[in-house]
Formats: structure tokens, C-alpha cells, sequence
């Protein structure tokens, strides 16, 4: 599927970085991606091949230019990127594209320059050592600056288009819970019923895994050879991407009617992420949302429970800022995307991993997804 967002909307991205390159006396911005989203978020075009990469160059005040590590994927580039200047790599070495994008930044006659180099974000460094020394080798005369932080500031505030786009993923990762529901029956297996669900969005042009657990003892283990039986409950996290843009949702099923104790965990969790959703107002601290699911947590009185950290921001990535922590200071605002989704093992009573995405607005947060409300029975 492409992406949902205009040529006119990336160019205000542009627009927006080179006002923070100003600031910052930047004359170029280097952006590397492999898996993350950088080059996503500024070109539209994202490697898709396992070992594939990507850089974009945007000078100060010339057109940006789009390196793709192999020749075989410029087609497709030229479909999905607004950028006009898109090279092939002369070498599948990363070492030797960064070293083409040196002769090119000399050729503009920026050698000598600041340039902000962007390869890493909230999850991972993508940037190792050997290709950022071939980097500096091709380029001996420029400075380099980290410039990370002020492409992920930029990409904190989703879009009109962007929320439009993580609302469609929701909605995808919905309808793979609903298939993963008719696929919960005796006999089957953990790993049988998560392909068929997952395939609910392959067919729509989406990317999904799904974790699944049948048994409280093993609520973060990926799908296994574990058989559905009757009785029992069912903890998942659904991860969908559709568009370029990830989501995920926590869903608890039972086979059969619940016993009291899982009613009791499932109503924990449930009161923990509501709360930590209604938390989730502008103006708000991050680790506000943090601290008003485990106070729901801690004042319900159960006991022998461990806690689940309570989510994470996402987008073109998974994670994205923020992370719901009580450390994280940072405070929220209109446009910030979080997934909300605590959960809680208790010992001799079950399992409970709740929640979904949410955008934070200037009133109530605005649920993507259509949230868990009870135990689905199945």
C-alpha cells in the first residue's frame, strides 16, 4: 500500500528540518537508515530488503538527494519517493555508498561544512563504527554534529495524515484480532492459529507478528506448538504495519468462561490502562501515565503480581518516543501517539496484557483501535 502522505507534506518536513539546521548551524543533514524510519519520514521511500539501506543528503539550500544501496530497488524508489535525485550505490558496501555521498557533498563544494548526521533513534544505533570512520574519511575537512534528536523531535508530533494512516493499522490490527479469535479452539496450536491471523493483514498489504501465550506462565513467549484446550486463557500482542506505520494491541480471549481469579487480574490491567489512557492529556507528564497505571495496580490489593512496563510511543517505528516510564519527564502534546498497554501476571490466578494506540489531543485522548473492554470469550 503507499503511503498516505503528499509530496507538499514532505516538503514542509523539509522545510521544518531546515529551520532546526538553522538553529543549530548545520549546512547539510546526512540521514542513514536501514530498518528505522529517518530516511521514511523525509524521502517516503524505506529499504525493504534485509540487507538494504538508504541515505539522504538535504543541504541547507539545494534539493535533497536519495542514495539506495542496490540498483535493483530504484524503480521502485522512483514510485514511492517525492525526491527527483535518486542514485543507485556503486557497491553493495555501505562503506563505499557513504564514500560516494562524500564525493558528492565535496562536488557541492560542502566539504568543509557542519553537517548533522541522523542514524540513530529511541531503539537502536544504525550507525556502527567502520561505516561513520568511512564517513569521516571521505570528508576529513567537514564536522560532524549528532543530530538525531532533532529529526525524532520533529517526527514526535503525528500529522493529520500520519494519525490517518495509524488509524488504518489499528483498525487491520482489530480485524487480526478478530481472525486470531475464530482460530482459538481446542486442538489447535499457538502457532497455527497466529500465521492464519496474521495473514488477515498480509492479504491487505500489511506486515503483522503476533506474540500469544495460552498459558499464564508464558505471556511474552512467541507462538508455539502449545494447543488451545478448554479453560484456557489467552494473552496476545498483535503488531501491525500497513503504509509504513506500526501499531500494536494487547488482547485477552478465553476459551470457555473465565475463572474469578482471571476476572480479577483482567480487571486490574483494564483499570490500570484506563487510567493510564485518561492520563494521557496534553500538558501532561509522560511518567504521569506511567504512575497512574501502577497506582491502580498497587491499590488493588493483589498480591505476588509482576508488572509489564505500561507502553511506548510508535509511528514510522516501534518503538518511537515516548517510552511510558516514571523516568521520562517529557510532557505530551497534541499529536503524540502512545500505546497504552499494561499488564500483570499474578501468581495461581492468570494473566492480563490490555491496550492499544491512542492519539493525546487538547481534550480527551482519541482511541485508534476499539478497545478491550472484557475477557473476549471464545
Amino acid at each position: 500500500m503507499m503511503t498516505r502522505i503528499t509530496t507538499g507534506e514532505f516538503q514542509q518536513r523539509v522545510q521544518n528540518i531546515r529551520a532546526q539546521m538553522k538553529k543549530r548551524n548545520l549546512e547539510v543533514f546526512f540521514i542513514y537508515s536501514q530498518k528505522r524510519g529517518h530516511v521514511s519520514y523525509v524521502s517516503g521511500y524505506r529499504p525493504n530488503y534485509h540487507t538494504n539501506s538508504a541515505v539522504v543528503v538535504l543541504p541547507l539550500d539545494r534539493d535533497p538527494i536519495l542514495w539506495v544501496k542496490f540498483a535493483f530497488d530504484v524503480p521502485r524508489a522512483k514510485t514511492i519517493s517525492w525526491i527527483s535525485d535518486i542514485r543507485p550505490s556503486k557497491s553493495e558496501s555501505t562503506a563505499k555508498m557513504f564514500a560516494g555521498c562524500g564525493d558528492e557533498i565535496r562536488a557541492l563544494g560542502l566539504e568543509r561544512s557542519r553537517i548533522g548526521v541522523v542514524a540513530s533513534d529511541l531503539a537502536i544505533e544504525e550507525m556502527g563504527v567502520t561505516i561513520f570512520d568511512a564517513l569521516r574519511a571521505s570528508l576529513p575537512h567537514a564536522q560532524f554534529e549528532p543530530a538525531s534528536d532533532l529529526l525524532s523531535d520533529l517526527r514526535l508530533i503525528k500529522s493529520p495524515a500520519e494519525v490517518a494512516a495509524l488509524r488504518d493499522s489499528a483498525q487491520l490490527a482489530d480485524r487480526v484480532a478478530a481472525a486470531l479469535g475464530k482460530e482459538i479452539r481446542p486442538g489447535q496450536t499457538e502457532k497455527l492459529a497466529a500465521v492464519r491471523a496474521a495473514q488477515t493483514a498480509r492479504l491487505e498489504g500489511g506486515e503483522c507478528d503476533v506474540i500469544i501465550s495460552s498459558d499464564a506462565s508464558r505471556i511474552t513467549y512467541p507462538p508455539g506448538d502449545f494447543e488451545f484446550r478448554q479453560g484456557c486463557v489467552v494473552n496476545c500482542e498483535i503488531t501491525v504495519q500497513l503504509a509504513g506505520y506500526w501499531v500494536q494491541i494487547c488482547r485477552v480471549f478465553s476459551l470457555g468462561a473465565p475463572g474469578a481469579g482471571q476476572k480479577e487480574v483482567f480487571e486490574v490491567a483494564h483499570g490500570a490502562y484506563s487510567a493510564g489512557v485518561k492520563a494521557s492529556v496534553s500538558g501532561a507528564r509522560v511518567s504521569d501515565v506511567a504512575e497512574a497505571s501502577s497506582r491502580v495496580i498497587g491499590a488493588s490489593g493483589v498480591k505476588n503480581l509482576a508488572e509489564f512496563g505500561p507502553g511506548h510511543g510508535v509511528g514510522l517505528d516501534l518503538p518511537e518516543l515516548y517510552p511510558i516510564d516514571p523516568e521520562c519527564k517529557s510532557t505530551l502534546a497534541p499529536g503524540v501517539i502512545l500505546v497504552v498497554h499494561p499488564g500483570i501476571w499474578v501468581a495461581d490466578k492468570g494473566a492480563a496484557f490490555i491496550g492499544g494506540p491512542i492519539v493525546v489531543t487538547d481534550g480527551a485522548p482519541n482511541h485508534l483501535d476499539t478497545p478491550q473492554a472484557e475477557i473476549i470469550e471464545v
